[in-house]
Parts: structure tokens; C-alpha cells; sequence
């Protein structure tokens, strides 16, 4: 069902809201079964304030360029959780996998080459990328092989967009060692 831009702001706001009350509530029993039988490695916690904190500034889109961009071709929903994935990298280890997710994300919203349809797929992906690479807490390679695999067949035919994926690729394979 479609909602005008404004309900679909509420919407992404407490969606977010959802997530960030279930990443502290995963970290807390996480920490609690650590403490009370520490057995294998050390839960690693969500980082659930720089996520709030990144999200809180969603709306502005600080990381993320988009220039003569088609009406209705961006979701912004999308576009709040990449701007979010991005944020929450810099200065970590993960920095250099968030700029060419940056990169990504703009050749995405300004481009010419794909239909509005298309970018829509390639923004989805994009964000399945970033969430399971960086937020999940054990990020599956066999996922993220499958997200990058179809992210690449679908830029195909655009030679921008496809070369920032083929970048984005290969900063995840750094990073995965």
C-alpha cells in the first residue's frame, strides 16, 4: 500500500525506533548469557548509539550526493540506512568499505542508465549489503556473496554503477579477508 511522504517518514521512524529497542534488548541478553556461562568468544554488541545517533541525522543525508535524480526513483527509507551504515564506519576498521558504499549509493541515485525500477532493486541490495555486513552481528559470507552476485547481474547493463559495485566487492573482500 503506498503512503505519502510524509506517513512513510513516521513509518521509517518507527521501524527504526523497532530495530534499535531489539538491538539493545539482543545486546543485554547477549551480555547476561556471557556473564552467566562465558563459554566460546565474547559477544560483540550492535552498536546501538551510533546507529541512533547516525540515523537521527537521516534526514539531511550528510554522506550521500544525489543530483538531478528521477521523483520517486530514491527511497529515501534506503537511503536513511546506507547514510546510517556509513556514518557508523568512519574511523573504524570498515571505513574504506563505507566509502565505496558512498560511492555506490550516489552513482545509484544519479543515474541515467537505469530505470527507475532497476535503481530501486540496486538501492534495496545495496542496503542488504550494508545491514548484513555491518550490522548483523555474524554476517553470513554466503549472503552476502548471493546479495553481491545479484547486485552485479542487475548493474549489468551500466557501466558506473557497475564499477562502484565491483569496487564495493572488493573493499568487502578486504575487509573479510
Amino acid at each position: 500500500m503506498p503512503l505519502c511522504l510524509t506517513c512513510y517518514a513516521t513509518f521509517q521512524h518507527v521501524q527504526t525506533i523497532e530495530f534499535l529497542k531489539n538491538a539493545a534488548m539482543l545486546n543485554n541478553a547477549a551480555h547476561q548469557m556471557d556473564a552467566v556461562m562465558p563459554v566460546g568468544p565474547m559477544h560483540q554488541p550492535i552498536p546501538v548509539a551510533e546507529i541512533a545517533r547516525a540515523m537521527s541525522k537521516a534526514d539531511t543525508f550528510n554522506n550521500i550526493r544525489i543530483s538531478n535524480s528521477t521523483v520517486g526513483a530514491v527511497n529515501t527509507g534506503n537511503l536513511a540506512r546506507i547514510n546510517a551504515a556509513i556514518e557508523i564506519t568512519k574511523g573504524q576498521p570498515t571505513e574504506e568499505f563505507g566509502a565505496k558504499l558512498k560511492l555506490l549509493t550516489e552513482a545509484i541515485a544519479n543515474s541515467n542508465e537505469a530505470n527507475v525500477e532497476i535503481r530501486q532493486d540496486l538501492e534495496a541490495l545495496t542496503r542488504a549489503i550494508a545491514d548484513q555486513v555491518l550490522v548483523e552481528r555474524s554476517s553470513s559470507k554466503v549472503v552476502t556473496s548471493t546479495l553481491f552476485e545479484r547486485l552485479v547481474t542487475l548493474s549489468a547493463g551500466t557501466t558506473k554503477i557497475l564499477a562502484a559495485a565491483e569496487q564495493l566487492h572488493a573493499a568487502w573482500h578486504t575487509l573479510v579477508g
